[in-house]
């Protein structure tokens, strides 16, 4: 039997994993400035030197997956919040562009080995109930670090640095997140225990293999939904305070605009658990692509304020719970038993439309002068987004075409 308390101390954990490591990144434009100034680099060098850490930390999830698959959560928890409190120790001291470069590398993949891939696959296997507040609960970290730690990073900052302000960063992830990772994250036997009590009640913990799920339909829907979500709404995030700042807002105001979004990010994150858990993961994901199109459509008409307290609180609510939603999709169409490698490769999937939505803004800017553009670019994403999860499928009947396609090709064999 195992104690509820242990249960939600795994979540305490989880979300306290996902604040302080999340929370800087999140908060990495406090330390933009004074960095290039510092250097005397242009931003856009820096800029090139920033998107190393979300590359390593795509390219490097399938890998990430499989050895959560094959050695436990726990473990490589562990060494990837080491890897990112010693990341932002060793920032504070780094004195080249290669310095930067190489820790921003250690960074992106100490960041993937510790936060959303393990909380994922730690929840999966450990409720077999409630996984959509629990996904919800943990996720929530993400954007309220980003809230915390940029108040805090900034205050740092502007009175000690940028050094010191990386050093503010790594003390929490290596003083509370690594011992806390140590302590009360369940080993390998215990989730395998936990899980062999779920069987009988749960099906969706076998699940499909890794080359069947490559196999299905669901599995490259879910990737495409992934790459158009990550693009619309990166893409939309990093231009939003120029795009703001265009129709004369002031740079405080639309900075304000976007923390706000923060904010209700982390409320809507919360809440969309209960909706899962009602509704179902394919569902849900289903109608926050449509609210988040909504959303971003608000800012067509963004010369007035009331357009804008609209995208902040539609879009808040809804653009970021897909992060909480995608896992529980993964085991509704193809299972549990190699989500760590499926959520690695979806992982990868999302890295391709990180790059690519701000790039897109920015090309449709550049032509027309003008953010309009991008803005129906980034409401078609979503559109197209829903209609994909859309054309999901349970996992049930997953297994049957699989097993149809296996016949199918047995049949010539044997009539041969």
């Amino acid at each position: 039997m195992i104690d509820p308390k242990k249960s939600w101390v795994i979540v305490a954990v989880l979300f306290a994993t996902m604040f302080f490591i999340w929370g800087p990144v999140n908060a990495s434009s406090v330390f933009f400035l004074p960095v290039v100034r510092h250097f005397k680099w242009s931003r856009a060098f820096f800029s090139l030197l920033v998107a190393t850490a979300p590359l390593a930390a795509g390219f490097s999830s399938p890998v990430i997956g499989s050895l959560m698959d094959r050695c436990g959560e726990r473990k490589i928890m562990i060494a990837g919040a080491t890897m990112a409190g010693l990341s932002f120790l060793a920032l504070s001291q780094a004195d080249s562009a290669w310095a930067f470069f190489a820790i921003f590398i250690i960074l992106g993949i100490g960041i993937t080995a510790s936060t959303i891939i393990p909380a994922a696959l730690v929840i999966t296997n450990w409720f077999a109930e409630q996984r959509g507040v629990v996904l919800g609960i943990a996720f929530a970290g993400i954007p309220l670090g980003g809230t915390a730690m940029a108040i805090v990073a900034n205050q740092v900052v502007n009175y000690g640095g940028f050094r010191a302000g990386y050093i503010a960063t790594a003390i929490p992830i290596l003083f509370l997140v690594v011992p806390l990772v140590v302590k009360f994250m369940p080993t390998s036997t215990e989730i395998h225990k936990r899980k062999a009590g779920q069987v009988a009640a749960e099906q969706s913990l076998f699940g499909l293999e890794l080359s069947e799920a490559l196999r299905s339909r669901s599995f490259w829907m879910i990737a495409i939904a992934e790459v158009l979500f990550a693009a619309a709404g990166v893409g939309l995030r990093v231009h939003l305070v120029p795009f703001l700042t265009g129709l004369g807002y002031s740079p405080t105001l639309a900075a304000e605009v976007l923390s706000a979004t923060f904010v209700f990010s982390a409320i809507g994150t919360f809440a969309i658990g209960r909706v899962v858990d009602k509704l179902g993961g394919r569902t849900t994901l289903g109608l926050v692509f449509v609210g988040a199109a909504a959303g971003i459509a608000t800012l067509l008409a963004a010369s007035h304020f009331i357009a804008v307290a609209g995208f902040i609180f539609i879009f808040g609510l809804a653009g970021d719970t897909p992060a909480a939603i995608f896992p529980v999709v993964v085991t509704e169409s193809l299972g549990a038993k190699r989500l760590g490698g499926l959520l690695g490769l979806l992982a990868l999937c999302r890295t391709v439309g990180f790059a690519f939505g701000p790039v897109i803004a920015g090309r449709i800017f550049d032509q027309s002068g003008s953010y309009t553009g991008a803005l129906l670019v980034f409401i078609a994403l979503e559109v197209v987004s829903m209609l994909v999860i859309r054309a999901t499928l349970p996992l049930r009947e997953e297994k049957a075409r699989i097993l149809e396609g296996q016949s199918g090709q047995a049949e010539p064999a044997t009539s041969a």
